[in-house]
């Protein structure tokens, strides 16, 4: 018991210390309730007893006014009766008690709270006694000492005035009486008040402290009983059962604090590995290289929340880029090479370990990208894991968090564990990337094929995309066929090698003067076509008549000059894959007829070249 007050007084938080706190209160609660209510009844007690005791006195102050008027009326009499002056000391003794009992009457009915009537009797009452002394008394014996005779009408008169005063008086004395009676009957009245206050207030204590137990009680019993059906449930493998909704500071609420993130890490863990195997998942189903680190840097992030994320290879020349940036949920495949910070990416890469950078402030990498990523971004902490499997590092998976320390070693052997499998989806679809690419290339002139081309126009340029990208006219895809020119003489008069050379020659030249947005084709032997995204017909044809020039004054050989017949057409979403080709053709075969190496659009949208 000492040590539990001790632990109260040094405000130590344990199991049932509310309960005792709560207990300790009700009962000071409790004392003061009877303390203050007895001292409350004493003093009621008290001042009603001083009130009934000043009625009380108010009655034997009336006595003594009676008395002395008496004693004034006796001398009186003695004295008319025997002309003695030794009756006038009753006389003159009665009328001074008189005088001392109505100024202390008058004292009381001030200090009484009482009916004004019966006040103004009291007045009343003492002023037919002062009546009768200077009426009656002291002319009566004033008018005997001058030797005069006092007449029995006189003498009446004066009886009937004190038979007055005393009938008065014993009517005031039954009133006092009852008004006594009536303060004795409210003093009782209102301790019966007090004592049945005080009851009440000592029963509703109780049923409040016996019902705060009750419920102190339920709220130390059923966290462990909730406790223990978690930890039952966690044994059956179910993480969803409820932990109880318990925050007090002591051993039950650490312990159930303790469960509590006990779950929270399990449920993470349960999380991670969920994500890690939609991760393995996404991985094996990505077709394409860009693919691939579109779902790498998104699968990191659904397993590591980080404020950007980036991925980083090592290019054939033996430069680093930057492939892929993850940042505010947005993955950017633009390529951005890195200079200045190749020096601590080599290093990094030769030491075959991965890094943590916890604080920027006090060390990281040297360059011009990592300056502008301290200074707009605000990057605090890095982590660098190498994309290696068994042997081979092929690049670096970069982390960057706003929050220096944010990076630990438990975030960093995760992301190991994964590298491989990285690693392997990386290479994957660079493999699938490089086989597919030499299935949509023409074998001769490295140019795409038909087969791209198809694919290219179906996925990219289809005509729901036209409809909604290109806004019916403001923008357009416009597309170039051209053919070689009399193609079979050169096959024909230098052989098959020399027109390998000629198509090949085509094809250099349309991928020197290409736009980085144009798809050049080779369409089927000496034909070739190039698609111009956002191009409108006036811009492809003078792009067309471009490449004529430049055909018409080069030629990979002095013994023939190589020229070149151009269709172009274009469309704004309204025509089909079919039908723009066909437009495009149609313009060709004019070129064709006009007398070939010359340009010529589409009829249905002439234009001056």
């Amino acid at each position: 018991m000492k040590q539990i007050v001790k632990d109260l007084f040094q405000r130590k938080k344990f199991v049932g210390s509310g309960l005792v706190k709560a207990s300790l209160s009700f009962m000071i609660a409790f004392m003061l309730i009877v303390g203050l209510g007895f001292g409350y009844i004493l003093h009621s007690i008290f001042a009603n007893y001083e009130g009934i005791r000043q009625i009380a006195d108010l009655n034997t102050q009336l006595e003594l006014l009676e008395s002395s008027l008496i004693n004034q009326e006796t001398g009186q009499r003695g004295y008319l009766l025997s002309r003695r002056s030794e009756f006038l000391s009753p006389f003159d003794r009665g009328a001074l008690n008189y005088k001392d009992a109505s100024e202390t009457l008058f004292e009381q009915i001030s200090k009484i709270d009482m009916d004004l009537a019966l006040e103004n009797s009291i007045v009343d009452l003492v002023k037919i006694g002062d009546t009768w002394k200077t009426k009656f008394g002291d002319v009566q014996i004033e008018k005997t000492q001058a030797g005069a005779i006092v007449s029995e009408k006189e003498l009446a008169d004066a009886k009937r005035q004190l038979d007055l005063f005393r009938s008065q008086k014993d009517i005031l004395t039954q009133k006092v009486e009852v008004l006594r009676a009536e303060r004795r009957t409210e003093m009782l009245n209102h301790l019966y008040i007090l004592f049945a206050t005080m009851g009440t207030l000592f029963v509703v204590v109780q049923v409040l402290m016996l019902n705060y137990l009750q419920k102190g009680l339920l709220r130390i019993t059923r966290p462990i009983i909730q406790l223990d059906r978690a930890v039952v449930s966690y044994e059956d493998g179910n993480m969803q059962e409820r932990l109880p909704d318990y925050h007090e500071d002591n051993e039950i609420g650490r312990l159930v604090d303790s469960f509590r993130q006990m779950n929270e890490e399990m449920q993470k863990e349960k999380q991670a590995l969920e994500n890690t195997y939609r991760m393995i998942n996404t991985l094996h189903q990505s077709r394409d290289l860009e693919e691939a680190y579109r779902n790498v840097l998104r699968s990191i992030e659904m397993l590591m929340s980080c404020d950007r994320m980036s991925i980083i290879t090592q290019n054939p020349d033996g430069n680093f880029s930057i492939k892929a940036v993850c940042f505010d949920g947005m993955v950017s495949l633009e390529e951005q090479p890195l200079t200045e910070e190749a020096t601590d990416l080599e290093q990094l890469v030769q030491g075959g370990v991965s890094t943590i950078y916890e604080d920027w402030s006090v060390h990281r990498a040297e360059g011009t990208i990592t300056e502008w990523l301290y200074e707009k971004f605000k990057i605090r902490s890095s982590m660098h894991i190498l994309l290696r499997k068994d042997n081979r590092i092929i690049g670096v998976l970069s982390l960057m968090s706003q929050e220096a320390g944010f990076f630990n070693t438990q975030k960093k052997d995760r992301l190991e564990v994964l590298s491989p499998m990285i690693t392997t989806a990386i290479e994957n679809a660079n493999e699938t990337y490089r086989i597919q690419d030499m299935a949509m290339r023409d074998g001769l002139t490295g140019l795409w094929n038909r087969r791209y081309f198809e694919h290219v126009f179906d996925t990219q340029f289809h005509q729901d995309k036209w409809n909604t990208e290109f806004e019916l006219g403001k923008d357009s895809l416009s597309m170039i066929l051209l053919d070689i020119d009399h193609f079979k003489n050169f096959n024909d008069t230098w052989g098959h090698p020399e027109g390998d050379l000629v198509l090949k020659h085509v094809a250099q030249i349309l991928q020197q003067e290409r736009r980085k947005a144009d798809i050049p084709v080779r369409f089927g032997g000496e034909e070739f076509t190039i698609l111009l995204p956002k191009t409108s017909l006036e811009e492809a044809a003078q792009v067309a008549e471009q490449l004529r020039t430049r055909l018409e004054s080069q030629s990979p050989s002095r013994k023939y000059k190589i020229t070149a017949s151009f269709g172009v057409a274009s469309s704004s979403g309204e025509r089909s894959k079919a039908e723009l080709i066909e437009a495009a053709d149609r313009a060709l075969y004019r070129a064709k007829y006009e007398g070939r190496n010359r340009v010529c659009v589409d009829q249905d949208a002439e234009v001056e070249l």
